[in-house]
C-alpha cells in the first residue's frame, strides 16, 4: 500500500505539474520560468533538510553525489521546457509516458539487463503510439508544435539516464539530501546553460520583471511540485522497487496530466492522440509484468 501510494504522489505531481508549466508559461518565459522552479525547489528542499538534519547538503562530496542532476532536472527540463511550449500539455504529458519503455531498453544496453522479444515487441508498440501522438502535429502547418513533441521526447531520453544513475546510488544515499543535492546542480547547469546561450541569443535572457504576484505564486507552487515532491517520492520508492516497477507508475502520469489539461486548459485530445496514448499506457502496463531476468 506504501509503494501505491508513493507512486500514486509522485505520478501526480509529475503530470500535474505539466499543466501547471504550461498555464504559467502564458506569461513568464520558458527560461526564467524553469529558473523560479528550480530555486523554488531547491529552497524548500534545502529548508526541509535543515529542519530535519539541521544541515544543508550542499558540501563538496554532495555536489559530486548529485552529478544526476545534469541530466535531470537540467538537461530533461531545459529542452522539455520548450517542447511543452510549443505543444500541448496533453501531447507532451503523454510522450513523457514513454519513458517506462525507453527505460526497459536503456537498462538493457547500460545494465546488461536481458531483453527478450517481448520486450521488444512492447517498445515498438510504444513508438507507435508516440508517433500517433506527434502525427497531427507532424501533417498541419504548425512545424514548430512537431518541434515541441520532439524536444519533450528528447527531455523524456535524458530523465532515463537519470533514472539509471539514481537507482545506483540510492541504495546507499539518504533521498531526501541526495534530492536537495541533484537539484542544486540542475540549478547551477542550467544557470551555467542560459547564461552562455543569452550571450548567443537575448531571447534566452531571464528576467522576472512584469510578473504578476498570482504568477510568481503559480510558478513557485509548480516548482516545488514538479521538481521537490516528485523527485523525492520517486527517489524512495526507488529504494524499495525495482526500477522497471517504478518506472510502470509514471505510465499514470498521463491520467493526471490530460485530466489536469482538459479542467484548467480545455485542451481536447484528437481520437488519434487518444489511440495513442492507449498504446503507450498498455505497452508500459505490460512490460511491468514481464518477468524481471
Amino acid at each position: 500500500m506504501k509503494t501505491v501510494i508513493l507512486a500514486l504522489s509522485y505520478a501526480f505531481c509529475w503530470g500535474v505539474g505539466v499543466t501547471l508549466t504550461k498555464i504559467a508559461l502564458s506569461e513568464i518565459t520558458a527560461t526564467t520560468l524553469l529558473i523560479i522552479q528550480l530555486i523554488a525547489s531547491v529552497t524548500f528542499l534545502a529548508t526541509v533538510c535543515y529542519f530535519k538534519d539541521r544541515q544543508l547538503p550542499f558540501t563538496w562530496s554532495h555536489l559530486k553525489q548529485g552529478f544526476a542532476g545534469i541530466f535531470e532536472p537540467a538537461l530533461a527540463y531545459m529542452v522539455g521546457t520548450f517542447g511543452v511550449k510549443m505543444t500541448t500539455a496533453s501531447n507532451a504529458t503523454l510522450i513523457g509516458s514513454s519513458e517506462v519503455i525507453l527505460t526497459i531498453l536503456f537498462a538493457a544496453v547500460f545494465l546488461g539487463e536481458k531483453l527478450t522479444r517481448a520486450k521488444l515487441l512492447l517498445a515498438s508498440i510504444s513508438f507507435i503510439g508516440v508517433s500517433l501522438l506527434m502525427l497531427k502535429d507532424a501533417q498541419g502547418a504548425d512545424r514548430a508544435s512537431l518541434v515541441g513533441d520532439l524536444l519533450v521526447l528528447l527531455g523524456t531520453v535524458f530523465a532515463v539516464f537519470y533514472v539509471l544513475l539514481s537507482k545506483k546510488q540510492i541504495a546507499t544515499a539518504n533521498p531526501l539530501q541526495l534530492t536537495a543535492s541533484q537539484q542544486l546542480v540542475g540549478l547551477l547547469v542550467t544557470v551555467s546553460c542560459f547564461s552562455v546561450l543569452s550571450i548567443l541569443n537575448s531571447s534566452y535572457e531571464v528576467s522576472a520583471a512584469g510578473i504578476s504576484l498570482q504568477f510568481w505564486l503559480l510558478a513557485v507552487i509548480s516548482g516545488i511540485m514538479q521538481y521537490a515532491l516528485a523527485f523525492l517520492l520517486y527517489l524512495i520508492a526507488l529504494q524499495n522497487v525495482p526500477v522497471s516497477q517504478a518506472a510502470f507508475y509514471v505510465a499514470l502520469i498521463p491520467i493526471f496530466g490530460v485530466a489536469s489539461a482538459i479542467l484548467a486548459l480545455g485542451e481536447q485530445p484528437s481520437f488519434t492522440q487518444w489511440v495513442g496514448g492507449v498504446l503507450i499506457v498498455a505497452s508500459s502496463y505490460l512490460a511491468n509484468k514481464l518477468k524481471t531476468v
